[in-house]
């Protein structure tokens, strides 16, 4: 039975008005992705993510730009036939051509960086290969190896062989090593990708050793220009440490190129003052959910029902904790006061939410409270105003608020920091340390790309992008969000949010997808094969374990919490049940120190040797590689994806309030567009939001690129009813972090 089938089976009940819950299901599949415009051959092209701009994409369009942009395909497409058939000619056979002798070696010693600062850093475990090339072209491997602990490297190779007539050069090649395809019996196998070369001269090649010393290696290094764990892309298309798949290119161009069209009409209508309204911005991009059950149930987004659903079941997903002082109450909180920001358009008020559950497990708002300014002339952040459902239209004007509000701390709390900015952290130690150890090929697929998106997003987005210009907080103050939550955040002891309800589909979806991924990783790791190569290398680990603790961002509790959850000794209070957990870092446990100072990652093992390792470490090991796996490819799915269910509606959601003309500021209607994001700023957002939710590329089950392993999909396949029970299709699960 197919997921739509079983979906419509479940849903089988008379459509009413009042179901919010069937209307919201039709409307979802209606506003599914898949039904959305594509490219056609006529459209601009777009070469790759980077290309995005959130004003004018670097596209190519106009005829003559398109005419010379087909000659480059022309070429680029004759390059490529040319490599196949240069490659089938003159291939590189796996073959030791000569003796080696180890009386002859070429010797030398790896390091990460360009600078002396990272001259004591050794990259062990590189794949290196010694060829020679003769005068017609063919290639003859001279030997191989690794780089040992210390980055030093030997191959031995046979001399008389290379002063041959006809061999015309010789080079030392270092590979970097990927897991990215699996066989069909799910077993994985290096690849290896040349990542420098360095040229020998023959002539040289007289003595017993000959010695290449000190290759640096621009390799996955971190960034010295910020705290957070970062990597080093000077040149996204030149020099980036990864790389996107074809497919993927391909995806952004086909699903994205009608969405910049749509933009490139709203600016140019703005610019000449051609009367564009609000209501046709959302008319013009593809209908989301709230347009979509607005025409079915007018009023029906706006009520206290829907709100309190899509705080917990949509795009928000709102940590709901027991009210300290009233526990039938659930208390959201968002705090904006700690962050820099201006004050000059946009409101940012701190929001307290209180809500109540209903008899179907719904939470149902009952009272919100806003702390600071709520029009331009207020000064002071301090002044509290509380709402509740009796107060009219100020309790409508409230619900906005809080929906913005919440649109804005999934998008940089949730999304940016816990899964992209986490992310990256993983991959870049990963990467570094991770290459003769299965857990290679367990990571690396789904840490792909990562650090290639941050990097447009930091451009686009956040620092001087999107956000910046459509809400009060400065560059600096995203960079305090996404600092402060990064301290939050540690693999140990996570699990996802606990179900407050029956209702909970979120929480609970979360929860089976993380028990599925995590009986996935135990099997992989305590199969007898894996378990004795992961061990033999477990030095690997080790060196992952370090990198991961040494650039974590320092541990961090809000003031608040600290005096509400630590007794005097720093340790959670006996009557503290209110602040749920584990999806939370556990604060009685002892966090790991560098310099004297607190980091927010906690080491995987303290144990170099595979000899000393014990049950605790591999269960640690299979609880972070669960981690990495579901923030990488379910916790970014449900912030990502959802994107444009909750903030593709100007007037109904987004990033940031204006205070408006009127004299209630923000608590105004919604007929008053001065307090809605600005015509430009309006469709930018649809655009973004569009085109982080509905780029369909990159998914588990569909494994466009072959590299997600087969016993994963298998697993969820088997879990499918259980997720669509819960209002989930897993075939929108990214395999990736990857837009």
């Amino acid at each position: 039975m197919s997921n739509l089938d079983l979906m419509k089976t479940r849903k089988a009940q008379p459509e009413s008005e009042d179901n919010l819950d069937v209307l919201c299901q039709d409307c979802l599949e209606k506003t599914d992705f898949s039904n959305r415009s594509k490219r056609k051959f006529h459209h601009p092209h777009l070469k790759n993510l980077n290309r995005l701009e959130v004003h004018k994409s670097r596209t190519h369009q106009g005829l003559l730009t398109r005419i010379g942009l087909f000659c480059v395909e022309l070429y680029s497409g004759w390059l490529r036939f040319y490599k196949k058939a240069h490659y089938k000619l003159f291939p590189r056979r796996n073959k030791i051509y000569g003796n080696p002798n180890p009386d002859h070696v070429v010797t030398g010693y790896l390091t990460f960086g360009s600078r002396m600062a990272d001259a004591d850093s050794p990259i062990f475990n590189m794949h290196l290969e010694l060829w020679a090339r003769t005068f017609w072209g063919g290639y003859r491997k001279l030997n191989q190896g690794t780089s040992d602990r210390e980055g030093k490297f030997s191959l031995p190779y046979d001399l008389f062989y290379v002063h041959r007539f006809y061999i015309r050069k010789v080079w030392l090649a270092v590979y970097q090593t990927g897991y990215e395809h699996f066989s069909k019996n799910g077993q994985h196998a290096p690849e290896y990708t040349e990542f420098k070369r360095v040229r020998i001269n023959k002539s040289d090649l007289v003595g017993i050793n000959y010695s290449c010393r000190q290759v640096q290696l621009f390799y996955w290094e971190y960034r010295k220009d910020t705290p957070l764990p970062r990597v080093v892309i000077k040149d996204h298309d030149k020099d980036a440490p990864d790389k996107y798949s074809p497919g993927f290119n391909e995806a952004i161009e086909k699903t994205f190129v009608p969405i910049e069209l749509i933009k490139l009409k709203h600016l140019e209508m703005i610019r000449l003052k051609q009367g564009l309204t609000y209501q046709q911005i959302v008319k013009d991009y593809p209908e989301n959910l709230t347009v979509c059950m607005e025409k079915k149930q007018p009023g029906s987004t706006r009520g206290d029902d829907w709100f309190g659903q899509r705080m917990m079941n949509g795009m928000y997903a709102c940590d709901f904790d027991r009210d300290p002082k009233n526990p039938d109450l659930y208390w959201v909180h968002h705090h904006w006061g700690s962050y820099e920001k201006t004050y000059h358009y946009y409101a940012m008020p701190d929001v307290d939410m209180w809500f109540e559950l209903k008899e179907d497990g719904l939470p149902k708002p009952v009272k919100i409270t806003l702390t600071g300014p709520l029009t331009a002339q207020e000064k002071d952040e301090k002044q509290k105003r509380t709402f509740t459902p009796a107060d009219g239209e100020k309790w409508l004007a409230a619900k906005r608020v809080c929906r913005v509000s919440a649109g804005l701390n999934a998008e940089l709390s949730h999304h940016f920091a816990g899964t992209h900015i986490n992310s990256e952290q993983y991959a870049i130690a990963c990467s570094r340390n991770l290459r003769l150890n299965p857990i290679a090929g367990l990571l690396k697929s789904f840490l792909r790309s990562v650090v290639l998106v941050n990097h447009t997003a930091d451009r686009i987005l956040v620092g001087n992008g999107y956000i910046t210009s459509a809400c009060a907080l400065t560059p600096k103050g995203i960079d305090q969000v996404v600092y402060k939550t990064m301290g939050t955040l540690d693999w140990k002891g996570y699990r996802p949010m606990q179900p407050i309800s029956e209702a909970h589909t979120y929480a609970k979806a979360s929860n089976l997808f993380w028990d599925v991924v995590y009986e996935f990783v135990s099997n992989y790791i305590d199969d007898p094969d894996n378990k004795e190569q992961i061990l033999a290398h477990w030095f690997e680990i080790y060196c992952f374990s370090e990198d991961l603790v040494k650039h974590s961002v320092p541990f961090f509790l809000c003031n608040y919490l600290q005096h509400a959850l630590l007794d005097g000794k720093g340790n959670m209070k006996i009557d503290s049940d209110w602040y749920k957990q584990p999806h939370r870092m556990d604060l009685n446990d002892d966090r790991p120190e560098v310099d004297g100072i607190k980091k927010a990652v906690s080491r995987i093992t303290d144990k170099s040797a595979g000899d000393k390792v014990s049950d605790e470490d591999l269960n640690h090991l299979k609880q972070a590689c669960t981690y990495m796996i579901y923030q990488a490819t379910f916790g970014h799915t449900w912030s990502n994806s959802k994107q444009y269910d909750d903030i593709g509606e100007v007037l109904y959601c987004s990033l940031g309030i204006r205070f408006g003309d009127g004299p209630d500021g923000v608590m105004g209607p919604e007929s008053d567009y001065s307090i809605a994001p600005d015509l430009t700023r309006s469709t930018q957002m649809m655009w973004w939001s569009n085109m982080l939710s509905h780029t369909g590329y990159g998914y588990i089950i569909a494994d466009e690129d072959e590299d997600v392993p087969p016993a994963l999909r298998e697993s969820l396949e088997k879990h499918r009813k259980a997720f669509v029970d819960l209002d989930l299709d897993i075939n929108i699960i990214q395999s990736r972090t990857n837009i």
